[in-house]
């Protein structure tokens, strides 16, 4: 199961092909054209300092206001250089980052590199120290043990003596008993174990009986051929310790035995899952059972999967007093996002006596976030849905729509206008449907004056009537409207203004409002309060 998490654009939410609505490109193209107005119109401004930048929110037609219908040329596709080929270009395609990324592996590759070397040399030079102490004894055990390799070791050997003065034999008796076997153990096993220890207890019982006393011809080239064989018979009593001296060579072999206890085993660590808070748009139906109340709920989300949390939510039901329109007693199996669509898995049916508003008000509650359009859903993996079984797309919330105009969005504009519901704590956002316009924030406001029309029975009028709209300007995300004296008349100031400011800012990239009543901010009216620039607010916030 995975599910993606909503991210935000940085490119503006109007930008389309000509041919296609839905596909864009990352740099400025003539193909290019602005769904602002619903229809697919040329760009009169700069591509790539609005319309492909995070600052597409001072784009003038992005804030519905009027500019010449002569489009800017875009210089991009005349100034594009096609980049040099092969491996430099290709590495100066990449950002600095990149660049010092593949440097750092490269120079960790090098480094790796040298220490195998290294150690290889190292290893190496070990190896041939090892030799020549182990070939020293073999050239004086071919007279006592007869092994083929000192026997060809032992004639050069033989010779050597012949040419050599004979009192030299003589010496070498009264000089063997001095140093002693006693030497030549304590060396051998601290150059062998840690590199040849296959070689050691081959080589052990054959060589050391011999090695022993013959061990000094190494400081001299006088070793004795014929007199080495009577002497081998006398030293024969005092080389046999030496082999229980030996046995260290058998030391090597008590490392392994510990080996498998120094192998690390450690228990597989459970991650503890991460859990974060995000606040999710909930919709539940309100006191007349009529319309939908969009509340904005902080909810625990675990692993990211905030769509299921939000579902989970739904099935929890309101907390202030609004109807719940899912079934509680309902068991969310899964989700699972692909394309565009959500595959939402029950065990039952999820909306209550069958009332679809209980699926549409999953369908609003999950096309908030960007990856979703539409939503399937299932009852144990069978698909159910609202006169069929195919997937249901966002429906247009609590639509008011008096000149009948068609569910269009290339010729009727969808204002959102908020009204005090008839509990007077919750506001209901009704869409006021008008004839496409690009003045989105005037027609906004003057659809919040004109009032609920047929709503009027379930929300209530803050604005007093009568009230006009006398200017309106947009700057820097921040909305500034003038209106008549008629609003500074208004019962339920708190509500008056919460009802503008929700509206407003609900409009694309619009992060504040602040009211003038006759050329004068409204803190001259009601209060130095009312002065500010109101920021976006929550929305029924649980």
């Amino acid at each position: 199961m995975s599910e993606s998490t909503p991210t935000g654009q940085g490119y503006c939410p109007y930008l389309g092909l000509k041919q296609n609505r839905a596909i864009r490109f990352s740099s400025p193209t003539p193909e290019h054209r602005c769904y602002v107005s619903g229809e697919a119109i040329e760009i009169p401004v700069d591509q790539a300092s609005f319309c492909l930048a995070r600052n597409h929110v001072q784009c003038p037609l992005y804030m519905g206001l009027t500019l010449p219908s002569t489009p800017v040329a875009s210089s991009a596709p005349v100034a594009a250089v096609a980049p040099p080929g092969g491996l430099r270009g290709w590495f100066s395609t990449l950002s600095p980052r990149d660049r010092a990324i593949y440097a750092l592996m490269i120079a960790m590759l090098a480094i790796i590199v040298l220490i195998y070397l290294f150690a290889g040399l190292q290893s190496l030079n070990s190896g041939l120290s090892i030799v020549p102490t182990a070939a020293a004894p073999l050239p004086t055990s071919g007279g006592a043990a007869g092994v083929p390799k000192t026997v060809t070791t032992t004639p050069s050997a033989t010779v050597l003596p012949a040419t050599t003065v004979p009192p030299t034999p003589t010496a070498l008796p009264t000089s063997t008993p001095s140093p002693q076997p006693s030497p030549s153990p304590t060396p051998e096993p601290a150059l062998i174990v840690p590199t040849a220890i296959p070689t050691l207890p081959a080589a052990s019982p054959t060589v050391t009986p011999s090695a022993a006393p013959i061990v000094p011809a190494t400081q001299t080239t006088q070793p004795p051929a014929t007199p080495t064989a009577t002497q081998t018979a006398a030293p024969a009593v005092s080389p046999v310790p030496p082999p229980t001296a030996v046995p260290p060579a058998s030391a090597p072999v008590a490392p392994p035995p510990s080996l498998p206890t120094l192998a690390p085993r450690p228990p597989a660590p459970t991650a503890a899952p991460a859990i974060r808070n995000e606040r999710v748009w909930l919709y539940f139906g309100d006191t007349t059972r009529t319309l939908f109340v969009p509340t904005q709920r902080l909810v625990q989300v675990q692993d990211r999967q905030v769509a299921t949390a939000a579902v989970r939510a739904l099935i929890e039901g309101p907390r202030d007093g609004l109807e719940g329109l899912v079934d509680p007693a309902a068991q969310l199996l899964g989700i699972q996002i692909s394309g565009g669509v959500a595959t939402v898995n029950f065990d039952r049916e999820p909306h209550l006596n069958g009332d679809p508003r209980g699926l549409y008000a999953i369908v609003l509650t999950l096309t908030h976030f960007e990856s979703i359009d539409r939503v399937q859903f299932q009852v144990n993996g069978r698909n159910i849905g609202i006169g069929g079984s195919g997937p249901i797309g966002r429906p247009v919330v609590n639509p008011l729509n008096p000149d009948g105009l068609p569910v269009n969005y290339a010729t009727t504009e969808f204002l959102p206008t908020y009204y005090l519901a008839n509990d007077g704590y919750h506001t209901i956002r009704i869409i006021r449907m008008v004839p496409k316009t690009r003045q989105v924030a005037e027609g906004t406001v003057r659809a919040l004056i004109e009032g609920p029309g047929e709503f009027g029975y379930a929300v209530q009028r803050t604005i007093p009537e009568g009230t006009e709209l006398r200017s309106i300007s947009i700057s820097q995300g921040i909305v500034r409207l003038d209106l008549s004296a008629r609003f500074a008349e208004a019962g339920n100031r708190g509500y008056a203004v919460r009802t503008l400011v929700e509206s407003l800012t609900t409009l694309p990239r619009v992060t504040g409002v602040q009211i003038f009543v006759e050329g004068r901010s409204l803190g001259e009216w009601w209060g130095e309060p009312y002065g500010q620039v109101f920021p976006k607010p929550l929305i029924n916030p649980e």
